[in-house]
């Protein structure tokens, strides 16, 4: 597995939904010539962004609520610098990402600065023991696996992917994400990490941030594991460009999301 890449012919995203973001994109561009409209836009991304980042504090602490809901305390504190770290490590994303140079560091960079009480530097290291995720059907890589053929698989998949001459940047995006989650490489953030690894893909490519509501968190988990589990089952392979069902929802339900994003654009900025 380790020396195979994703194949760039097939799309990893159902054709409509390929073809409606497509066309809503296109709007984008032909509206954004008017400066009213790009000065929404701009506004409305960034509001959209901060929900992401939110939603995805919240995923994985379901009981914390948000800042504006919990009185003045410790545990406000605690929610308010989660939401922080991972606007910290968005930013820095956005600023040193590279299409053209993908690296490993990179994700560990992102890593570091989302979970930075545990690790002395920002840069996180991978985890050093095997681990289980309670309610998943699938066991992450031992830590051997995951470092010899899982973590030089996917920079060169990712590598090949953000080569592609066509196409928006959502299929790298969703594949990061997918992964990351998929190789679980450190003790804490994973989650997070990944959903912030695709966000600062989609950025990059002018792509609205996709938001996962916290309330739909156990439908998300559900339809991530059962395509890391089919994933598996099919012997852990790309390069054939044939994918599950359930590997296709969960893409398609990513995609998904970013469209309702585009959806919530246009009709905020052209009111």
């Amino acid at each position: 597995m380790g020396d195979t890449l994703v194949s760039i012919e097939h799309p990893y995203i159902s054709k409509e939904v390929e073809e409606d973001i497509q066309k809503k994109l296109l709007i984008l561009e032909k509206l954004n010539c008017s400066k009213r409209f790009l000065s929404c836009h701009k506004l409305t991304r960034k509001v959209i962004a901060e929900r992401s980042q939110i939603q995805s504090y919240r995923i994985e602490h379901p009981n914390e609520g948000v800042p504006f809901s919990v009185p003045r305390n410790k545990k406000k504190m605690e929610i308010k610098n989660g939401i922080k770290d991972i606007m910290n490590a968005f930013t820095w994303g956005k600023n040193n990402f590279d299409p053209n140079n993908f690296r490993e560091s990179f994700v560990r960079e992102i890593a570091g600065r989302i979970t930075p009480n545990a690790y002395i530097e920002d840069t996180a290291s991978y985890r050093e023991s095997g681990v289980r995720i309670t309610g998943s059907n699938v066991t992450p890589p031992y830590p051997e696996k995951l470092v010899r053929y899982e973590i030089p698989w996917f920079e060169k998949s990712m590598n090949e992917l953000l080569r592609r001459e066509s196409g928006t940047g959502i299929e790298p995006a969703i594949f990061a994400h997918f992964h990351v989650a998929r190789m679980h490489p450190f003790v804490d953030g994973n989650g997070r990490t990944s959903r912030t690894l695709q966000d600062v893909i989609l950025d990059h490519c002018n792509i609205p941030l996709p938001v996962i509501q916290a309330a739909e968190r156990m439908f998300y988990y559900k339809l991530l594991d059962q395509a890391i589990y089919s994933w598996k089952n099919r012997g852990g392979r790309d390069s054939d460009g044939i994918l599950s069902k359930e590997e296709r929802l969960f893409y398609d339900f990513m995609a998904g999301k970013i469209n309702i994003s585009l959806d919530k654009i246009l009709r905020t900025c052209q009111n």
